[in-house]
């Protein structure tokens, strides 16, 4: 017969288990990893394998982008990695060669905190990576790396590139000094800023990243954006102000900050969207984010707009500059349905590696492939260039049906910019190819198409 102490043993098992795996977790995310030259060189070596069986941008790339060959590349960042005297050396290396390659599409190293929601579902057994559960803590230790030495920073006011010359985009005050908006940089550590960028490229990691043209008129247009290690926290910088005095100040960086000196066009503290009346007949919503955390709200906030104007607007002006994407349910259910009237169709051509398709599991495949909006998929031929026992190609026919139709029947005008990406391209995408059906107006703004 159990005793009642062996029955409460017995229950607490599993919740003494998670707690186990809890602190093991924070334990092991803590250890260095000592990687030898040969383990290195295998990172690098899977790399651009990963890249030639599953990667359908960088043939791409190469051709319309004019990105060196990744392949070609591979001899330099595996001596790179081979010889690299530490961990964050390594990884500097491995960047480089890992943005070469995620040149298109979403690149980025996963964040310390989705690796642990990963791991959370893991024990859940909801993971659908199939990893064991060690490698979540290995990764955190990489990612937590690259946030404190490779990561991009700000300055804490904007950068204003004209002529070849950077100016402060709004005023900003330090320690009792006043730096007005329009101020000239005149000097950065000592340096002149084009010398300062050009010990970017020699002395930082930038070293080990393979610029093409555009890539690095980004970086120079931003000046003060790269991060320069661990205990990095600034820059010593001489002005010319507007009244042809001079300042010198340090201006400390800001990590993760997209934007400084934000407005309520700019701010998701200050809402998500924002709808105005900007005339008697013109309506207008701006949208920062299609993340799904807004998509009711949003939702709800666009309806009362509507509602309240009584069917007056005969122009809708939806902004989404600067809008980085997110779900791409968010402008189904609130930018496409509710302002079509009939159903609308579209046929898109897409392809992937087939070795991806063989090796991906089908639920994986259906998120992907938004498989709600499919009314169609059949395979195709592969396009000129593209080898059919390598792609795989699909002509794939769309469609969205009306539905809660909100109280506007007029044009319909979109502002885009090169900020927009994911899922508001698609957004942009699809009302450029549907022209949301008969009477519908669209204007796309800051973009060549």
């Amino acid at each position: 017969m159990k005793s009642q102490n062996y029955d409460i043993w017995e229950k607490r098992i599993p919740q003494f288990a998670f707690i186990l795996a809890i602190l093991l977790a924070f334990i092991t995310a803590g250890c260095s990893p000592h990687l030898t030259p040969g383990e290195r060189r295998k990172d690098i070596q899977y790399i651009a394998r990963w890249a030639k069986d599953y990667s359908p941008f960088v043939e791409l790339n190469e051709r319309v982008k004019g990105c060196p060959s990744y392949e070609s590349l591979k001899p330099k960042y595996v001596k790179l990695a081979e010889q690299a005297q530490s961990n964050e050396e390594f990884l500097q290396v491995v960047y480089g060669y890992f943005r070469l390659i995620g040149d298109s599409g979403h690149f980025y190293l996963i964040p310390e905190e989705y690796l642990r929601g990963y791991f959370y579902a893991y024990l859940l057994s909801k993971n659908p990576t199939e990893i064991s559960w060690i490698q979540f803590h290995e990764a955190s230790y990489w990612a937590k790396l690259f946030y404190q030495n490779i990561a991009s920073v700000r300055p804490p006011f904007r950068i204003v590139f004209e002529e070849e010359e950077y100016f402060t985009g709004e005023p900003w005050r330090y320690k009792g000094i006043t730096i007005p908006a329009g101020s000239k940089i005149l000097k950065i550590n000592g340096m002149t800023c084009s010398a300062f960028l050009d010990r970017l490229k020699e002395k930082t990691w930038l070293r080990n990243y393979l610029f093409v043209a555009r890539e690095w008129d980004k970086l120079k247009k931003r000046l003060l954006i790269v991060n320069e290690g661990k205990n990095f926290r600034g820059w010593q910088i001489d002005f010319l102000l507007p009244d042809s005095t001079t300042a010198s100040t340090f201006v400390p960086c800001r990590k993760w900050s997209l934007r400084t000196g934000k407005t309520d066009f700019s701010d998701y503290s200050k809402g998500n969207c924002i709808c105005l009346e900007l005339g008697e007949d013109v309506g207008y919503i701006r949208i920062k984010s299609f993340l799904d955390k807004f998509r009711e709200m949003d939702g709800r906030k666009i309806r009362s707009f509507l509602e309240r104007a009584q069917g007056k607007y005969r122009k809708l002006i939806i902004d989404i500059r600067n809008n980085g994407g997110g779900s791409h349910a968010y402008f189904d259910n609130n930018l496409i349905r509710p302002l079509i009237r009939e159903s609308i169709r579209y046929t898109q051509i897409a392809g992937v590696r087939r070795k991806f398709v063989a090796e991906t599991k089908p639920s994986y495949l259906d998120t992907i492939s938004n498989n709600a909006w499919i009314v169609t998929k059949e395979e195709t031929e592969p396009p000129e260039g593209f080898k059919s026992d390598e792609w795989i190609f699909y002509e794939i026919t769309r469609e969205f049906a009306p539905s809660n139709s909100y109280n506007f029947n007029g044009d319909i005008y979109i502002l885009i910019d090169g900020g927009c990406g994911s899922a508001a391209d698609g957004y942009a995408t699809i009302v450029k190819r549907t022209g949301f059906g008969t009477g519908a107006h669209v204007q796309f703004m800051g973009r060549s198409w």
